[in-house]
């Protein structure tokens, strides 16, 4: 499909400062692409062009889009790994790397104030994180981070934070090498510039001389404020460059017009999306009695719209519905906590799934280790140092653990080896290593899906995730569980990044949407979202789940039936 006019004016926008608004599903990438392949046609040279991600996955996705266009030669790097080569340019050699599971056993084991004495070492990591990243943190934070960085340093370590410190403070440092590193990089282009981040922008401007810099992003997709990343980095980059030149992208090629018009009433005071899919789509929002009447509500759907487990499952009331594969389905949630149920339910229902971001088995201390292990065997290592987060053992292989041995087999001894207890994530875990018959084609695979949060889009299975995984993926049919004032807004959270959450859920969806609110959660009374509330009900329209009904018809029978009897 050839660019429409707002894409084209971004492509072809004059050289300089460029800030280009790209709604969801406008076609981001392919006018980053474009806007690539135009300078180069316009005289750039490929090593002038520098284009930045987040992830390594968005990385060789775009390379590979360049690659099919005929551009080759440039620089597509995330923040990180161009760092990371920077910093080995200019000195040779970086410390190793502390890996994650034995940063959070350091954060463990360093003494804290009693401020943070009931915060998760998870948390922890992420607020260090922020604190490296150049966000505002308190005191107490401030003095854990010094003495974090204090025992890296006593180890010769560091992670993957200190690749952009240390790279922002050399640049800041030696002005020849910066003018060096600027002369490279001519043009620099910047993918979801939402989730940039202070450090992050501070090196751009560091790297980018001559103004040559064109970003891409959808400030309302700006989720990852825990991480650091700025809610308003559009508006700084408006205040920090204003003579640039701004476009907005509003076509949306992924959802139904209902679903698109559902978004546009998320933020009314904004500029409107326009479907081009004119086909309606279906959202509706349905009211349950409470968690667990939420799971079952979202197992039976699955399976109606699936063909059914059971003919009367098979048997469905919704007249627009449409056959579908399990790998359609999306269901999301704000939190893992919020979904403690659904994956219990999904466990014993026998329905695949895959469980990405919060809550991924691949998160799980003992499946890490299992996945570690099966590598090392791979590469016919004998010996390894474990660590499992809350120890740390060295392991070595006896014979028994050969190579040629199925996964599947290798890793139900490594298992029992390490005396592990079953449970559902290892259960997940052989189940994926069934279909393998050589360790060395399943570790290729935990690497490959590694690089999107361990998800699978080839998986014939019904994919769990946060919305915050789910950002940059689409689904026909998402899920939205737990849509209550308490979870979504969360009670903690930022209400404008609650509500940003909110809108990337909604236009996940491209045919369907349902969204889930319960009478009660925990036993306690639940109210629906005030996001979801604030949308007409004309556009996203309101209905009780048919057993929640059922349920109250028995129970008012049972009432009249009690006042009968004290008539007698």
């Amino acid at each position: 499909m050839k660019p429409n006019s707002q894409q084209q004016k971004a492509i072809c926008a004059p050289l300089g400062p460029v800030a280009i608004i790209a709604g969801p599903g406008t076609g981001k990438t392919k006018t980053l692409v474009e806007r690539i392949c135009y300078l180069q046609k316009n005289g750039a040279q490929p090593k002038s062009i520098l284009a930045l991600t987040f992830t390594k996955k968005a990385a060789e996705e775009m390379s590979e889009r360049l690659k099919n266009r005929g551009a080759n030669g440039l620089r597509v790097a995330t923040f990180h790994s161009l760092c990371f080569d920077l910093l080995k340019e200019k000195q040779g050699a970086i410390p190793q790397f502390i890996s994650e599971p034995e940063r959070l056993v350091l954060l463990k084991n360093l003494p804290k104030p009693s401020a943070l004495s009931g915060v998760s070492r998870r948390e922890l990591s992420l607020l260090v994180s922020r604190a490296k990243n150049l966000a505002k943190e308190s005191p107490e934070i401030r003095r854990l981070t010094d003495a974090y960085n204090a025992k890296l340093a006593e180890q010769n370590l560091c992670d993957f934070d200190d690749l952009l410190l240390q790279t922002h403070n050399l640049l800041k440092a030696d002005a020849a090498w910066q003018n060096k590193i600027r002369q490279r990089f001519a043009h620099i282009l910047v993918d979801e510039f939402q989730d940039t981040n202070l450090l992050q922008y501070q090196l751009l401007h560091l790297l980018n001389g001559s103004n040559s810099l064109f970003v891409i992003g959808d400030p309302q997709q700006s989720i990852y404020g825990f991480r650091g990343a700025s809610g308003d980095i559009f508006g700084k980059f408006a205040q920090d460059f204003k003579q640039a030149t701004q476009i907005t992208l509003d076509i949306n090629y992924r959802s139904c017009s209902n679903i698109v018009t559902i978004a546009n009433s998320i933020y009314p005071q904004l500029p409107k999306l326009t479907a081009h899919n004119q086909e309606p789509g279906k959202a509706v929002i349905t009211e349950v009695l409470n968690e667990f009447s939420e799971a079952a509500w979202v197992i039976k759907r699955i399976q109606q719209a699936i063909g059914g487990s059971d003919l009367l499952n098979a048997i469905s009331d919704d007249s627009t519905s449409q056959h579908r594969s399990l790998r359609d389905f999306a269901v999301l949630y704000r939190s893992r906590s919020a979904a403690r149920v659904l994956h219990k339910s999904f466990a014993e229902s026998g329905i695949p799934m895959q469980i990405i971001g919060d809550g991924s088995p691949y998160d799980e201390p003992n499946v890490q280790t299992i996945v570690q292990l099966l590598a090392k065997i791979a590469d016919e290592s004998r010996q390894i140092s474990i660590n499992n987060m809350s120890h740390q053992q060295t392991f070595t292989f006896s014979k028994q653990f050969d190579p040629s041995t199925r996964p599947f087999n290798l890793a139900e001894q490594l298992i029992s080896a390490f005396g592990f207890e079953p449970d559902d994530n290892l259960s997940q875990l052989l189940s994926v290593l069934v279909q393998f018959t050589s360790v060395k084609e399943a570790t290729a695979y935990f690497d490959k899906i590694a690089t999107n949060s361990f998800y699978d889009p080839r998986a014939e299975a019904v994919t769990l995730l946060t919305i915050h995984a789910a950002k940059g993926l689409e689904f026909p049919h998402v899920i939205l569980i737990g849509a209550e004032n308490g979870i979504l807004p969360s009670k903690r959270g930022d209400i404008e990044e609650e509500r940003r959450l909110f809108y990337v859920a909604v236009t996940r969806a491209k045919q369907q949407l349902d969204i889930l609110h319960a009478q009660k959660r925990n036993g306690q009374p639940a109210e629906l979202s005030s996001f979801a509330a604030a949308i007409d009900p004309y556009n996203l329209p309101h209905q009780i789940d048919a057993s929640l009904t059922k349920d109250k018809l028995r129970a008012k029978k049972r009432q009249i039936k009690r006042a009968q009897t004290t008539l007698f």
